[in-house]
Parts: C-alpha cells; sequence; structure tokens
C-alpha cells in the first residue's frame, strides 16, 4: 500500500483520469470482460511475488514483470478454472493476514492458510459467476479510489485531512474501499440478472 501511494505522490495528478475511467469501466461492466480481469489479477500476483522473491535491487522490476507475464499467460486458457483458483487465492490471503495479526506463526499457519485455499477454491468453483463480479468490482474500487488518491495529493491540505483520519481509524481505508464495491456487485448482479447472461 504504502509503495503504491508513493507511485501515486509521484505521477502526476493526471493519471487520475484513466485509473478512474478504467476503476468505472470495471466496476459497471466487469462481468463482461471477466477472462481479461482474471488475467489482469494473476499478473498482478505474479508481479507481487516476483518483487517479493526478489528483494530490493536493480533486476527486482524484470523479476516482478516477468513473473506477472507468466503467470497471468498460465491463466489465461483454463480460465474457467482460473477464476476458482483466483478465489481461493485471494481468500488464502484474507486468511492470512488476519491469522498473522494475531500472532498465528509456522505449520499452524500454513494448514490454516491451506485449508482455507482449498474451501475458498471449492467455494469459488460453485460460485464462479459471484466471485468474478466481486473480483472485478474491488479491482474497478481501487482504481477509482487510486486516481481519487492522486488527485488529492495535489492539494496538500485535502491530503493531510484525509492521511490523519486514516491514521486516526483502521476503518477509513476499508470503508472507502467496501463502498464502492458493494455498491458495483449489486449493480453488476442486477445487469446479470435482468439479461439473464450465464458466463
Amino acid at each position: 500500500m504504502n509503495d503504491w501511494l508513493s507511485v501515486l505522490r509521484g505521477s502526476h495528478s493526471a493519471v487520475a483520469v484513466p485509473l478512474i475511467v478504467g476503476g468505472l469501466g470495471l466496476m459497471l461492466f466487469g462481468w463482461r470482460l471477466w477472462k481479461v480481469c482474471v488475467v489482469l489479477a494473476f499478473g498482478l500476483i505474479g508481479a507481487g511475488v516476483g518483487a517479493y522473491f526478489a528483494g530490493p535491487n536493480e533486476d527486482q522490476a524484470l523479476y516482478a514483470v516477468g513473473c506477472g507475464a507468466a503467470l497471468a499467460m498460465l491463466s489465461y486458457w483454463p480460465a474457467n478454472y482460473s477464476v476458482a483458483v483466483l478465489g481461493g487465492a485471494i481468500g488464502a490471503g484474507v486468511a492470512d493476514f488476519y491469522l498473522s495479526a494475531i500472532h498465528l506463526t509456522g505449520a499452524t499457519l500454513w494448514a490454516a492458510d491451506g485449508t482455507a485455499f482449498i474451501a475458498c477454491t471449492a467455494f469459488a468453483y460453485l460460485n464462479r459467476r459471484h466471485v468474478v463480479i466481486l473480483v472485478t468490482a474491488f479491482l474497478g474500487a481501487v482504481l477509482v479510489m487510486s486516481g481519487l488518491t492522486a488527485w488529492v495529493m495535489a492539494s496538500p491540505m485535502l491530503f493531510g485531512t484525509v492521511r490523519s483520519m486514516a491514521a486516526w481509524s483502521v476503518i477509513v481505508v476499508p470503508f472507502l474501499l467496501l463502498v464502492p464495491t458493494v455498491m458495483s456487485c449489486f449493480y453488476q448482479i442486477a445487469e446479470v440478472r435482468r439479461l439473464q447472461i450465464d458466463f
């Protein structure tokens, strides 16, 4: 999160426009572009894993791009199964975050993460449509909020206010992401039911 904020701070406020437009596109029409969104999500996960294992060195970006591209290509052909694996990875990541927060470590943490991955993969396989909508809604919300953050950073006084609110309460940032995600989920589910489309 801090790295992404540093990127936004170093960029021009004009970068907000494509971020907001792309985010709104995902929030409104993500279910139509679900295969592309799944590939992009796996690409981002691969880039993060590559950057993490490469460590801070001059080739970190190269490793990140290479791992991201490899994982994105591997996820393209079996897209129906990739959605299930993506749901499992997201569930395991969330479980790992909360279990690490209560100081669970070692083999117990790995076992709990593995159990969460298997359970969430099975759930995502059975509910592929809802998982696709949730993932695209969340990615869209992240892009929209990133664009708005880039605009807010252009005004130091406004950015200082938002930053102090986020530092004062841990609920602020999740709330700012949760509201557009939920709104997008409801809209996309209603649109899919209205058009009676199965994907």
